[in-house]
């Protein structure tokens, strides 16, 4: 799939990281780290989502260049 006009591609499959905002830092970085392993490269995320970029960024930097990162804000 491609990111609007982007030229971006990403799997149809993807992380929502809304709901680790409500676990622990270990556990979302297990879970995150699951995920990538598990074949998933595209992680979606939002500042409205409390601390989930920080979990995100705790849990993946060693593969930040293998990864599709998206952030949404209120603008």
């Amino acid at each position: 799939v491609t990111l609007g006009k982007t030229g971006i591609t990403v799997n149809k499959n993807g992380f929502g990281a809304l709901p680790i905002q409500r676990i622990g830092r270990e556990e979302a970085a297990y879970l995150l780290q699951k995920a990538y392993h598990g074949g998933i490269t595209f992680f979606d995320t939002a500042r409205f989502y409390t601390d989930s970029e920080e979990k995100i960024g705790y849990a993946l930097h060693s593969v930040r260049d293998k990864i599709i990162l998206a952030s949404k804000t209120q603008a």
